[in-house]
């Protein structure tokens, strides 16, 4: 079975573990690199989510790998709240932003 995962600073990731998540690295901008690639090498990934913040602090190779990963999937998000809410539900399944 494929697991998801999720890559990036520990603001970042913290709404995945509030999701059930279990798989996530947390890396800054020194390492995010050497984080992608070790969670890229685990087979038990299907779907890997980064922040595409941190995705602007790795090389044009990293970024042509993660561009051609089949597995796992690499799936960006970021840029404004509603866009970032709205691809969160859409991966996850979780509003993370809902209000009881």
């Amino acid at each position: 079975m494929m697991q998801i995962a999720a890559v990036g600073s520990e603001a970042f990731i913290l709404g995945f573990r509030l999701a059930g998540v279990d798989n996530v690295f947390t890396a800054e901008q020194d390492n995010i690199e050497v984080t992608i690639r070790n969670a890229i090498s685990k087979d038990q990934f299907g779907i890997l989510i980064v922040h595409e913040e941190e995705v602007k602090h790795v090389s044009e190779h990293m970024k042509e790998l993660m561009l051609r990963s089949i597995k796992p999937v690499i799936i960006k998000i970021g840029g404004e709240e509603e866009e970032l809410r709205n691809k969160v539900k859409a991966a996850i399944g979780v509003d993370l932003y809902a209000s009881s």
